[in-house]
């Protein structure tokens, strides 16, 4: 039976968290709306909801067809809720792309996607809308279209429309996710690892289209938008172009991919006195060794730590800086060199990534000649290879786990930036990670009151010689207290033997904006460093927290309210 212009139409994805806002599925919601469908919708669900309440959640919008976006994160519970779906209705047709389809797949009924009707790779849009118009028509496609639509980088459409519709921005959560968007898309370079190197033409949509949509997402609440493109500094001129405007949205927050060696003199001139908090660079490294960089087609730049250098410095942007461990020919002591060399820049976010072999990269073309074993389920990581055993790699997923616990939350940031004063970081994370491990603290999850008590308990005997106890909690209540808003402190950190002043119980009453708290030492912070000098007496400090949206920064007052004393 062809598919009528009203029959209900779906388009689904499982995304990883509900703060995320699927991008690939507006883009084709509007290409069949521009092809005359009216009845296309939207379903987004997370990993973690039951496959039954989608399953009843769509079958209950009696779909005549279903779209499905398929990435690392969701094919497997994916796949289940299509076999679920086909089961429970036979007759419903099920057409899948996204990356995790894009490649290595057969058109068709594949074997490895055996309730799948149909399969677009890549860019899907004018592919989508073709499947739509035979469909309507009651024709199915031959081999050769068949073909077509299962095959990367074909049928490329143009990029002149907006993914975004009137509900969009009606939509009243819309101020709660983040938001995904596009100016561009391609990528110049070739890195072994990422699919971008598949698309070496950067193809860009109209810049004033681009900021229509943001103008229109702002003003309908939302505060958080993140570039997708792969490289969104590759013309120095356009970038700084972009940043200038994009500064002229008050209280938004924006993330893009970079490349430290191409940024110019002028943008971090600019970027010195850009709005604090408003910008997030995401700068992939992946490794300090230019043979690795070789191995991989990764090209670097001489000025890329220089840059990266002073851009914390001025401390207006925030950094996430990202190595990949497990490339080619890097040993465990390849490994550590990359991990210090880039953290010794203090980058806000270090992420730790293992290399993954996914279907399309052309680094699976060398798993066999550096002795690779990987996982063949998503998210297709390294095992080992040649230089570095299987047990390495699990000791380095430990060191990775609770690097992330305890520097990448942010909660830690003065009391990190004196251990590492104290203790070489690679030993200081991998002790950390052995205690534990040997204490069974992996399997569980960590609440914050945890992670301090952790921390303390274990420093008491790993650094008693060179931290004072009485440092070490200043530390720690100074980071509870700095980098959220708090209304009690946990047992670990009250002030023992000191009883507020009733000044200060008083303040601590005034509302959620202020909180105070009692020290061992005066406090001076510098930068993003906190120097302590002991005490006679208690001292407190007030935190006065800022109001609304602060971007990628939280960053309270910090005021001292000494002498403050019970009068006899």
């Amino acid at each position: 039976m062809p598919l009528e212009r009203d029959d209900s139409i779906g388009l689904a994805t499982l995304n990883s968290s509900y703060s995320h806002l699927a991008l690939s599925l507006r883009y084709l919601r509007e290409s069949a709306r521009r092809a005359g469908f009216g009845r296309v919708w939207l379903a987004e669900y997370t990993t973690r909801t039951p496959l039954w309440k989608i399953a009843d959640d769509l079958l209950r919008r009696s779909p005549r067809l279903l779209g499905f976006s398929i990435y690392i994160w969701n094919r497997e519970p994916t796949l289940a809720l299509v076999e679920l779906l086909k089961k429970q209705r036979p007759e419903l047709l099920v057409v899948a792309g996204g990356p995790e389809v894009s490649f290595g797949e057969q058109p068709g009924p594949a074997p490895a996607l055996p309730n799948v009707d149909y399969l677009i790779a890549g860019e899907g849009e004018e592919k989508w809308k073709e499947l739509l118009l035979l469909a309507r028509q009651g024709r199915e496609p031959d081999p050769e279209t068949l073909r077509r639509w299962a095959t990367h980088g074909e049928q490329l459409p143009a990029l002149e429309h907006s993914p975004f519709a009137q509900e969009d921005y009606d939509d009243p959560e819309l101020k709660n996710r983040l938001v995904y968007l596009e100016t561009s898309r391609g990528c110049p370079y070739s890195c072994a690892f990422c699919l971008s190197s598949r698309d070496k033409r950067v193809r860009y949509f109209p810049a004033d289209l681009v900021r229509e949509d943001i103008s229109r997402l702002l003003q309908a609440g939302v505060r958080r938008i993140k570039f997708l493109d792969r490289t969104f500094n590759l013309g120095p001129e356009r970038f700084l172009e972009w940043l200038r405007w994009l500064a002229g949205f008050p209280g938004a927050a924006f993330h893009f991919e970079v490349v430290s060696h191409l940024l110019d003199e002028k943008t971090l001139a600019w970027l010195k006195q850009a709005p604090r908090g408003m910008f997030q660079f995401e700068v992939g490294i992946q490794s300090v060794h230019e043979d690795t960089g070789r191995l991989i087609s990764r090209k670097g730049g001489p000025g890329q730590y220089e840059s990266l250098e002073r851009l914390l410095e001025a401390d207006r942007v925030h950094i996430h800086a990202d190595l990949i461990w497990g490339l080619p020919e890097e040993s465990p002591e390849d490994i550590r060199s990359s991990f210090e060399r880039v953290l010794a820049l203090r980058p806000h976010e270090l992420q730790l990534g293992f290399l993954k072999f996914l279907p399309g990269a052309p680094i699976r073309s060398d798993a066999e000649r550096h002795d690779y074993v990987f996982s063949a389920r998503p998210p297709y990581e390294v095992i080992s290879h040649r230089r570095l055993s299987a047990s390495q790699v699990l000791e380095l997923k430990r060191m990775e786990e609770v690097f992330d616990l305890y520097y990448n939350s942010g909660h830690f940031r003065f009391t990190l930036a004196r251990l590492l004063e104290i203790f070489p970081p690679w030993e200081f994370f991998r002790a950390l990670a052995d205690h534990f491990a040997a204490e069974g603290l992996l399997i569980p999850s960590h609440g914050l009151e945890s992670l301090l008590e952790i921390l303390a308990d274990w420093l008491d005997g790993y650094g008693t010689d060179r931290l004072q106890r009485n440092e070490l909690l200043d530390l720690l209540r100074l980071d509870y207290c700095h980098h959220r808003r708090v209304r009690r402190l946990p047992e670990l950190l009250k002030l023992a033997g000191a009883h507020p002043p009733a000044a200060v119980r008083e303040r601590r009453k005034s509302g959620p904006d202020v909180f105070v708290a009692g020290f061992t030492h005066e406090i001076t912070l510098s930068g993003r460093t906190a120097v302590l000098t002991p005490a006679p007496e208690p001292v407190w400090y007030e935190f006065r927290y800022p109001d609304g949206e602060q971007g990628y920064f939280f960053r309270p007052r910090l005021v001292p309210l000494h002498p403050i004393r019970d009068e006899p």
